[in-house]
This record gives structure tokens, sequence and C-alpha cells, in this order.
């Protein structure tokens, strides 16, 4: 990776991901994450954020 893609990468909208759900669902959809991101090149050096929230029960909504 060169400095002017490095340089571009900052500069770019971070990536967002929320996960909400229980534990093992959480637990596997990050480790599903970290695959996608181990695999693309042109998220090297890129921002992420991830929001967890871990619920073992339910909401209304999810139903």
């Amino acid at each position: 990776m060169n400095t002017l893609t490095r340089v571009l990468n900052r500069l770019r909208r971070p990536l967002h991901i929320r996960l909400v759900g229980p534990a093992h669902q959480t637990a596997a959809a990050l480790h599903g994450v970290a695959q996608m991101v181990d695999r693309r090149p042109d998220m090297n050096g890129r921002r992420i954020r991830i929001d967890l929230t871990i619920r073992e029960t339910p909401l209304e909504e999810w139903r």
C-alpha cells in the first residue's frame, strides 16, 4: 500500500457496523466482519466503528 492510498483511506468516512442481539449471534457476526476485512485489501488502513449491544432477550421490534 502506498502513501497516497493510506491518506485517502484516512479521509474516507469510517465504516459503521451495528450488531445487536444475543452474545453468540453477535460474536459470530463480528467474526464474519473480521474475515471480510481481512480478505479485502481496500480495507487496509480504513477506520471501522463497531457498536455492539448484547441482549439475551429479544426486543418486541425484533419479532
